[in-house]
């Protein structure tokens, strides 16, 4: 069963692209639907499809963004373009980047079944094609022990099995990953520099590792940047790894991939623990100082490394200022709190760990006004939680925080508080109209509510357009009009009946108001 994911910000247009495709006759399967591209981005990573179908003209992330970053990081998933004749420079960008068909709309019936019959043959084609006999390349076996879920090696036979050369089986075996020192997006897949590593390793192998080594070179399956080497020998030292490292970041440097740094794993004798290697030289590097770039980390230096203590009482703080929605506290407590998760001793396993867990206390507040932070930005927790694993430097992860995550949960919890603040005016309105006779004061339903006094003053003033005591005096009068139009009640009778023990007062009160005294009005509305 192929899986489709259909992308548009009218979810009117989505339903009738949904409702017009013939699932079953097609054996299609419908994974997802999004109303952007970032969106779309972080589904089609999470559910892999094998065709997408999307509107070119949408708010923030458009469609000829997502094309580029699909083509980049998911090549082999098939674009289909649905637009607008009025779209014509967006269908453009769509040939350009690559898009398999396009679709004008409206969408007719015929014109979809054929781009669709045209999209399952080029799958089919692709997977007759995937599954042909062909001789596997020298890296091929490397990157699929590595990165394939059943390739687990724990024997000599099973590594014989898994096609590993001869010359691996034997030797002294390790695992070099090298990450980039700051994140880029948009960055190009690492995997158009691995041709110019593989040529510059073998054109320099005599003078690398005592010039007795064997070298295999591949990249991560996904945007992560990531760079694998595996190295055998014999006798290998620090030095030659030092050495190796600095040949190999000469040519990403000059290829603009900027600096990395590497993690190496510990020795192994021959090539069937590469996978468990792998996973101990990504710890390794991640056991680098967030504030240092091009250094090379080994596995067995990780004797005494601990975590420092999160923050907690920063983080409190901050999510305190954000419920409250004071955007020039949660400026300030925000960068409080990221300063003591990303200081100059930290390594980069502790920011990311640190950012991970201050997303997942967003998401639990949320939780708690019965929302989620995808209602609030658009992107799930999991979603930001893979991202911040792809950034090794504090600037790329505050960005992700100070650009994405507070501006639309500060903006949310903004919109929720006026509404919340509405629904405690309207009670103070009721708490006027049923008990005016009572001493009322704003500081004690303040404090009733938990409330800030000046800010509840603030807020009852931007809903009703009046002060509290404006608010209540005028209701207080309106009350004792309606009073003295009945000739049963002495006029300090009144004055207590709506709330005013001393009379003087209140006549005072009531000519300032109406502009009559008690007796002129009484004198003209007695019934």
């Amino acid at each position: 069963m192929r899986k489709v994911i259909i992308v548009d910000d009218e979810k009117w247009i989505r339903r009738g692209l949904i409702s017009s495709i013939p699932w079953d006759r097609f054996d299609l399967e419908l994974v997802g639907e999004a109303g952007d591209g970032e969106e779309a981005y972080a589904m089609a990573l999470a559910e892999k499809p094998d065709l997408l179908f999307l509107d070119m003209r949408m708010p923030g992330l458009d469609g000829k963004q997502l094309i580029g970053m699909l083509n980049r990081d998911m090549p082999e998933v098939l674009t289909v373009v649905v637009s607008g004749y009025s779209d014509f420079e967006y269908m453009k960008e769509a040939i350009r980047h690559k898009a398999f068909e396009y679709l004008l709309k409206p969408v007719k019936k015929e014109e979809l079944i054929a781009v669709l019959e045209k999209a399952l043959a080029e799958l089919q084609r692709r997977d007759e094609e995937k599954h042909s006999p062909q001789v596997e390349s020298k890296e091929d076996w490397f990157r699929r022990i590595l990165y394939q879920a059943d390739a687990s090696l724990e024997s000599h036979e099973e590594a014989a099995e898994a096609a590993i050369p001869e010359g691996w089986l034997l030797g002294e075996t390790y695992v070099l990953v090298g990450q980039p020192d700051t994140f880029r997006d948009g960055s190009e897949s690492i995997n158009k520099v691995i041709p110019l590593l593989r040529e510059h390793v073998h054109r320099n192998q005599p003078f690398l590792c005592k010039g007795t080594c064997q070298f295999v070179i591949t990249a991560a399956p996904d945007a992560r940047q990531e760079l694998v080497v595996a190295i055998v020998g014999e006798r290998l030292q620090q030095e030659d790894f030092n050495k190796f490292c600095q040949s190999v970041r000469s040519v990403l440097e000059q290829s603009g991939r900027g600096s990395y740094s590497f993690g190496i794993s510990n020795k192994q004798l021959d090539a069937h623990s590469l996978r468990h290697s792998y996973a101990e030289a990504g710890r390794a590097l991640k056991r680098k100082k967030l504030h240092t770039t091009g250094t090379v980390i080994f596995a067995d230096n990780d004797k005494n490394s601990q975590l420092a203590a999160y923050p907690q009482e920063k983080e409190n703080a901050f999510l305190l200022a954000l419920q409250v929605g004071s955007r020039e506290g949660v400026q300030q407590e925000f960068d409080k709190l990221f300063a003591g998760i990303s200081g100059n001793d930290v390594t980069v396993d502790y920011l990311q760990r640190s950012a991970m867990l201050l997303v997942h206390s967003i998401e639990k507040q949320l939780r708690g006004i019965e929302t989620r932070l995808e209602e609030a930005c658009g992107v799930s927790s999991l979603v930001y939680t893979e991202r911040i694993k792809r950034r090794n430097d504090a600037a790329s992860v505050k960005h992700i925080f100070a650009e994405e995550i507070i501006p639309s949960v500060l903006a949310y919890y903004l919109r929720s508080n006026e509404k919340q603040g509405e629904k405690i005016v309207r009670g103070i309105q009721k708490l006027i109209e049923t008990h005016y006779d009572q001493p009322l004061s704003l500081h004690h339903i303040a404090d009733s509510h938990y409330m800030n006094t000046d800010y509840l003053s603030r807020l009852f003033k931007k809903t009703t357009g009046q002060n509290f005591v404006d608010y209540l005096t005028d209701f207080r009068i309106h009350k004792s009009k309606e009073l003295m139009k009945l000739s049963t009640y002495k006029n300090y009778e009144i004055a207590q009946m709506v709330g005013y023990e001393d009379y003087r007062y209140f006549s005072q009160i009531f000519k300032k108001k109406t502009g009559m005294t008690i007796g002129e009005y009484r004198e003209n509305n007695v019934k």
